[in-house]
């Protein structure tokens, strides 16, 4: 999904999601628990284990790989409103929103053909009796969030990461995902590695570090410039088939330190 896509039903995973994927924890402050970004992965779910014991305690990089090329599956960008106590109340695409009905107990489908300020209604509709602290907080945001399998895991089963670091982040995972996809054809099963790292601010005085994730393509330069090549001159090819016979040999594999 994209926003401002024609709307189109997400097709589900035939995968089961093992667990899920964060840059952030939440910390005690002052008495009040309130989230606080970090510099590595923090892996969430029942099969975390299986992943420290592979890539260690502090993971700031993870080898992946996109099971699918469909944006509605691998790497599903859409708006998102929550009320005060953080209940996913609405989402959509900016043409098509899911909207809670608590009389039908499910989420109710409009379009801006119909509702054309349906977002300004459901602002001020969940706003509606809070204190204005909180009433300003309630507001449509966007969500990107991205479905892989991790590499060297021993399970069947798909993780997810999703950010709403929409002047960082978003753009830059959305970005590349387009990217690689229009220069290779395909990203499907491509070796991929997503990693985070802090990066300092440079804006006049605004003195703050924050966590930003990145896609690499886990082959080199040159590989990859055969590869475009050889899809040029044969659009139908398998790029994963020919990453196996021509791709980089492991130990030429970039890294985090490269």
């Amino acid at each position: 999904m994209r926003i401002q896509s024609d709307n189109t039903p997400s097709p589900s995973s035939a995968l089961t999601e093992l667990g899920r994927i964060a840059v952030g924890e939440k910390v005690e402050r002052s008495g009040q628990v309130v989230p606080s970004s970090i510099d590595s992965f923090r892996i969430r779910g029942d099969h975390a284990e299986a992943v420290h014991k592979v890539y260690g305690e502090t993971i700031t990089e993870l080898p992946i790989l996109f099971y699918s090329d469909q944006e509605e599956i691998v790497c599903n960008e859409r708006l998102e409103i929550r009320t005060a106590d953080g209940k996913l109340f609405g989402y959509g695409d900016n043409h098509t929103f899911h909207i809670w009905n608590d009389e039908l107990k499910k989420y109710a489908v409009t379009t801006v053909e119909k509702r054309p300020h349906i977002r300004d209604e459901t602002v001020t509709f969940l706003q509606k009796n809070l204190h204005p602290g909180k009433a300003k907080l309630i507001k449509w945001l966007p969500v990107l969030t991205l479905r892989f399998v991790i590499r060297d895991i021993p399970l069947l089963g798909y993780w997810q990461f999703s950010t709403r670091a929409v002047q960082t982040t978003i753009p830059n995972l959305r970005n590349k995902f387009d990217e690689y996809k229009k220069l290779f054809g395909s990203v499907q099963y491509l070796p991929f590695l997503l990693k985070v790292k802090k990066v300092k601010s440079n804006k006049p005085g605004m003195v703050y570090q924050y966590p930003i994730v990145d896609l690499v393509p886990q082959f080199s330069f040159e590989t990859a410039h055969r590869l475009a090549r050889h899809l040029r001159e044969n659009p139908q090819a398998d790029v994963s088939h020919w990453l196996s016979e021509n791709g980089d040999k492991p130990e030429q594999l970039p890294t985090a330190l490269e």
